[in-house]
């Protein structure tokens, strides 16, 4: 896949700090003189934040089909692209992203085992050279995820209330992803405090810059 420089994403189950670790990589870059664009996936354009509704709409468990789920995350992803993230890049801006393509690699490719190379299909159609060109997976165990977004005490959205064993190979498709994609995708350890995982995640991005 062709990547678009500049532009980066964080992956990562629930509970791995991508929120953290995304407003502290930004305080960073803005103190270097950078001009960020912070989005969020599904999401960051309003039709994109529509769809996000559907997705996550807990009243559609075990009605929305692996498919739709598939075409519509990648729906939002190409209007936040032509929207918000081409533009962006164009200008010489930095883009950062909370999930994106790899998340439909590790959820609807290995969580929901539609399979990779359906997903990099549509990928290719949707991102065509938008891609990240760097992509850190902060990867923690199932169990410390759940014990991590246990404490917000928030009701689980439609894909939150899956069971332990779909996130189990959700973790496994994001390690894939990391290993067989090592170009552009890598994993750290997020189980450790924020600013041990930020300073590892600082150093991949400005390698980059």
């Amino acid at each position: 896949m062709k990547t678009a420089k500049h532009f980066f994403s964080l992956e990562g189950i629930d509970g791995s700090g991508k929120s953290t670790q995304i407003d502290m990589l930004i305080e960073a870059l803005q103190k270097d003189g950078y001009e960020v664009v912070k989005l969020r996936e599904p999401g960051g354009a309003k039709i994109s934040e529509r769809i996000r509704e559907l997705l996550l709409d807990p009243s559609f468990k075990g009605i929305m089909d692996d498919k739709t789920e598939l075409l519509l995350y990648n729906a939002a992803r190409a209007q936040v692209i032509a929207e918000i993230i081409k533009p962006a890049l164009d200008a010489g801006k930095i883009v950062i992203a909370d999930r994106f393509a790899w998340s439909t690699f590790a959820y609807q490719g290995y969580a929901r085992r539609l399979g990779a190379e359906l997903v990099q299909s549509l990928t290719e159609i949707t991102c065509g050279s938008c891609f990240p060109e760097l992509t850190v997976v902060l990867d923690i165990t199932v169990e410390r995820s759940r014990a991590r977004t246990a404490k917000r005490g928030e009701a689980p959205d439609r894909l939150e209330s899956e069971k332990l064993d779909f996130f189990e190979r959700v973790r496994e498709g994001y390690l894939a992803a990391a290993r067989d994609y090592s170009d552009c995708v890598t994993a750290i350890d997020a189980d450790r405090t924020p600013e041990e995982v930020f300073e590892d995640l600082k150093k991949l991005v400005m390698a980059r810059l």
